[in-house]
């Protein structure tokens, strides 16, 4: 089975579950709360601006899945859908359930990196994510997707169209990702330092000045 056709039917997978999970989607406007009040006191608004991009960036066991769970438990406390793309395989379900996330209204898409196949991986995770994000079903989207081994030119152009669909489906996407990812078209990004239950957080606008918390 080639690539492309293997992309094709795994985004296709992808919509019929959409479809089944909600017939109607509705463009949403407003803010996600992080489910961290500190966290909620530096966004904007208070929480995780719908119809954009939110950057959360950490190294290794810095919050960063931690905190995104928050905001899909937030989310799902107010009647909504959410998902997650898990690009490394390493979402664990019965973490998920601790932090709170109902699996019943979490739609997870799981793409394992494997040696050669990353770059086919990553770049499969990014167009599930966009028919996430566009189909305005899901009130919140956490993506965590490996860029090393994508093209730059490539990936950026690939996040761009993330910030539209995320724009078009009216939903709080959060990106994941390590200090120094270039590239990722978000107003806002968190930095969280320190350790995973209670990091250190501070938020940068654009490429303005932060502020910490």
């Amino acid at each position: 089975m080639g690539a492309a056709t293997r992309q094709r039917e795994v985004l296709e997978e992808l919509r019929q579950q959409i479809r089944r999970l909600e017939r109607r989607p509705a463009r949403r406007a407003g803010v996600v709360p992080s489910g961290r009040l500190d966290v909620d006191a530096l966004l904007p608004g208070g929480g995780f601006p719908c119809g954009s991009i939110t950057g959360i960036v950490g190294g290794p066991a810095s919050g960063k899945t931690r905190l995104a769970l928050g905001a899909l438990r937030e989310a799902q406390e107010a009647g909504a859908l959410v998902a997650f793309v898990d690009g490394r395989g390493e979402l664990y379900p019965p973490a998920v359930v601790a932090l709170g996330v109902d699996p019943a209204r979490l739609l997870i898409v799981r793409l394992q990196e494997n040696g050669k196949e990353a770059a086919r991986r990553a770049v499969t995770g990014l167009w599930a994510a966009e028919a996430l994000l566009a189909s305005g079903a899901f009130a919140a989207v956490a993506v965590d997707v490996p860029l090393r081994s994508v093209p730059a030119a490539r990936a950026q152009a690939m996040l761009r169209r993330l910030r539209s669909a995320a724009e078009k489906g009216g939903v709080a996407a959060l990106w994941l990702g390590p200090p120094g990812e270039p590239g990722l078209p978000a107003a806002l990004r968190l930095e969280l330092r320190g350790p995973g239950r209670s990091p250190a957080v501070r938020l940068v606008r654009g490429e303005g000045e932060g502020h910490a918390a």
